[in-house]
């Protein structure tokens, strides 16, 4: 900005009033405010983002602002907004539409108010001190309140949290400093019970105190030159609101293909020791006995041994072994024929021996690193531009018609030795990039990769570890787990919290990956309780690890019957699922959703945490405890208020229960407690083995009368990014009206590629205040038409943009 601008803008006028001699100077600028204090050497930044987001940069008088670009974690800057400023005698005023933060004049200390409680003096964020420095750290700490909770901040590692109210907890969430501290996902952003959240803007060691020591306070440990405080305040009426606004500061999810979100398998255990290892012949064999049993499939993981040079995990490299795969397009034909997808993985340590790799790649200091010949330095542009091509190369260019429609990248949690003062490839010292690392390999391999290649396809990229914002490109894992409760537990919690963090397609090692000190992955109990129950219902349905096989034929007979149930179930649920996820892209709020997210108000929903919301309307209690000697499980788990519905049998036979209570259940390792709220509308397809044979003209939609209730069903071509590019979904609003004795289907808004023009559809309608059958009547676009009387309800075809209306 030039001189003459800079003074055509400011106000630059010392504030004439009692505190003048302070000499706070405010200038306006482009996007917002300055505040100066040279006496307290301190600097602040004051912009809105929106009428629901400020931020405010902090940083001493001899500093200089980090360019926005410093950090890529936010999407963009230029967002539409008006920020007012005035002073008083004892403040200084700036304000959005929906949110005000007043600084004190003599200390620069700030308290945040939602506009619409200003009257009554609502202040739901108060600053004690700006900013500290202490030894290589700055901090800022805010107003202590015993009543306050706290969520969110991603999770630590393997997904290990000991609950999800942070509340009276020192948290870090950084990268790892040894080899077996694996999946962190760092994501500074947390929710608080006052309906606001935080994000802070840095990717430098950071420590969170919710209220240890009665302290409220964040602080970031680095070299003071690189330090910088910058804070987003988000406010919003309720959590979910909140999480939308941080999703649209961020970044949408990414929405994977459908086939995703069906059951996946692996090769794991069928490595080169194995009596059955794996090759081409060995997945179609293993595939069409699955299939003949009558069970499904849609996506199949390869582990090592698809790579040349021997197919072992650090002794490969990335290119399709000729040997095991003599024709990798005949392969993906018949996959395709089969209605399956592909996973392609890449382990860190055979980077060395791929084509390309470069000794210049490698971080500077390698020498305490695990695997450091093959050690990358992630801010090395050259290092991220061989990353993309090899894959494209090697997997995914069309026109070697190579099998390839996700990535798996493992092991670039295992760094950590590098010293902090490492100076980088970009200039920046490890101390800051190395949280930050996770966010460039997506973005290398998605932003500059795969949507720049325009494959037509989604990208579905997982990596063991995760940064803030990096969502709007990939999806992280939870690591190597063990197969125990104490993991499975942490993993029911990790999944909420990714979700709570804007990654609702978080993914695990359903079952555990494996025991080292027992040589053992899951036993038949915890398969069923966890690789078959809970994991039907996690966000990506992934049973894979070493040990036992985690294919249902390869195990103890016992397991098909609870496998066929969950996989039944889930695959009937498809559409219910797949809206789900269509809805976490839109709006971040996740799949799989903590109860405090859907009942703030209510402690219990701060305590329960071993229990989640599938969706809007489903709630889902996994069994997560060891059983006793008669093979029998105890858990206990809250029902909310209202009237829900038991549909652990078949829905038209599903009990009601009164809710706002604490209950006990016994159960055996298949069983897995999951209630329906009343006024729940729930579409369903009939089972099909492939989420890609699934047949979008039928339609079935089970209605849980007692309340009203209503859904929005999300279609779209279920594979390329026309859903993101072109706006190319249909959505379909469907309400029920219990007083009015009403079910209205509207028309199905928007358009895709091979969206059916007519459907059937067949409504269920289920409890105590289910209609006579007999009596019901249906119109279509205000036309009277005849229905057909089902078991349980009744069904009738429609054009997709007609209106239809059942009454009774």
């Amino acid at each position: 900005m030039s001189l003459m601008r800079w003074v055509i803008l400011s106000l630059a006028v010392l504030l004439n009033c009692a505190w003048a001699n302070q000499a706070v100077q405010v200038t306006q600028l482009d996007n917002g405010y300055l505040v100066s204090a040279p006496q307290l050497n301190l600097q602040r930044k004051i912009r809105a983002y929106g009428d629901d987001i400020i931020r405010i940069q902090s940083i001493t008088t001899e500093q200089v602002f980090f360019a926005d670009d410093h950090y890529l974690m936010v999407e963009q800057h230029n967002w539409p907004a008006e920020l007012s400023f005035k002073q008083t005698d004892q403040q200084l005023i700036f304000a959005t539409a929906n949110i005000q933060v007043s600084l004190d004049p003599l200390t620069l200390q700030a308290q945040f108010q939602q506009i619409n409680n200003i009257d009554n003096s609502a202040v739901f964020l108060q600053e004690i001190t700006p900013l500290t420095q202490a030894n290589q750290s700055i901090s800022t700490q805010f107003k202590f309140d015993k009543n306050e909770k706290f969520t969110g901040l991603g999770h630590g590692f393997y997904a290990r949290n000991s609950g999800l109210n942070l509340a009276g907890q020192i948290i870090e969430r950084n990268y790892g400093s040894e080899p077996i501290e694996q999946a962190p996902l760092i994501v500074p952003f947390y929710l608080s019970s006052k309906n606001y959240a935080m994000f802070v803007n840095s990717m430098q060691q950071n420590r969170f105190n919710f209220g240890a020591n009665q302290t409220y306070s964040i602080e970031l440990n680095g070299y003071r030159s690189e330090s910088q405080m910058d804070i987003f305040v988000i406010v919003g009426d309720d959590l979910k609101a909140v999480l939308n606004q941080y999703v649209k500061l961020t970044g949408k999810p990414r929405l994977p293909a459908k086939s995703m979100f069906g059951l996946q398998l692996s090769d794991k255990g069928h490595d080169h020791n194995s009596p059955t290892p794996s090759d081409q012949n060995w997945w179609q064999q293993q595939i069409t006995q699955h299939r003949k049993a009558g069970l499904p499939l849609d996506h199949v993981v390869n582990d090592n041994r698809w790579r040349a040079a021997g197919g072992k995990r650090c002794e490969s490299k990335l290119a399709w072994d000729k040997d095991r795969y003599p024709n990798p397009s005949e392969y993906k034909d018949w996959l395709e024929q089969n209605g399956l997808t592909l996973t392609l993985d890449f382990n860190r340590c055979i980077a060395q021996y791929s084509e390309g790799w470069q000794k210049s790649f490698n971080l500077p200091f390698i020498e305490e690193i695990e695997f450091r010949n093959s050690a990358p330095d992630l801010t090395n542009g050259d290092f991220r531009q061989w990353f993309w091509q090899i894959f494209f190369t090697q997997a995914l260019d069309p026109k070697l018609n190579y099998p390839g429609d996700a990535l798996w990248i493992d092991e670039f949690d295992e760094q950590g030795a590098a010293p902090l003062t490492t100076k980088l490839a970009n200039g920046h010292l490890s101390a800051e990039m190395r949280n930050y690392w996770f966010f460039l390999i997506a973005q290398a391999l998605v932003k500059d990769g795969w949507d720049s290649a325009n494959l037509n396809k989604r990208p579905f990229v997982w990596v063991r570890g995760m940064t803030a914002g990096a969502q709007r490109y990939a999806t992280l894992w939870s690591g190597d787990i063990y197969p125990n409760y104490y993991d499975m537990q942490h993993s029911i919690r990790g999944m909420q919290l990714a979700g709570l963090s804007a990654f609702p397609y978080w993914g695990h090692d359903a079952g555990g990956f494996y025991d080292w000190q027992n040589n053992k992955g899951p036993d038949d109990v915890l398969y069923q309780q966890w690789a078959l129950a809970m994991g039907a219902f996690s966000p990506i349905w992934k049973p894979h690890g070493m040990g036992e096989s985690r294919w249902p034929l390869d195990r103890n007979q016992q397991v098909l019957a609870p496998f066929k149930h969950y996989a039944k179930l889930r695959y009937q649920l498809m559409p219910y699922l797949y809206s789900a996820a269509h809805q976490a892209h839109h709006t971040g709020v996740p799949i799989a959703r903590a109860m405090l997210l859907e009942y703030p108000e209510y402690a219990q929903a701060w305590q329960y945490d071993l229990q989640y919301m599938w969706g809007d309307n489903l709630l889902v209690v996994p069994n997560s405890q060891p059983a006793d000697k008669m093979g029998m499980s105890t858990v206990n788990f809250w029902l909310p208020p209202g009237l829900w519905y038991d549909i652990n049998t078949d829905s038209s036979a599903a009990k009601t229960i009164e809710g706002d209570k604490v209950l006990q259940r016994k159960l055996l390792p298949a069983q897995m407690p999951i209630f329906a709220k009343a006024g729940s509308i729930v579409p369903k397809r009939p089972y099909a083995l492939s989420t890609q044979f699934i047949d979008k003209s039928q339609l079935i939609l089970d209605v849980y009368t007692g309340e009203d209730g209503q859904f929005v069903l999300y279609e779209d071509d279920d594979k390329t990014p026309a859903y993101r590019l072109e706006n190319q979904y249909a959505t379909s609003f469907i309400l029920y009206q219990e007083s009015l004795q009403r079910l209205t289907i509207h028309p199905s808004l928007g358009v895709y590629l091979n969206m059916p023009e007519q459907r059937q559809i067949s409504v269920n309608f289920v409890g105590i205040n289910q209609p006579p059958i007999e009596q019901i009547k249906l119109t279509v676009n205000g036309k009277a038409v005849p229905l057909k009387i089902e078991e349980n309800g009744v069904s009738f075809v429609a054009d997709v943009n007609e209106k239809a209306v059942l009454r009774w």
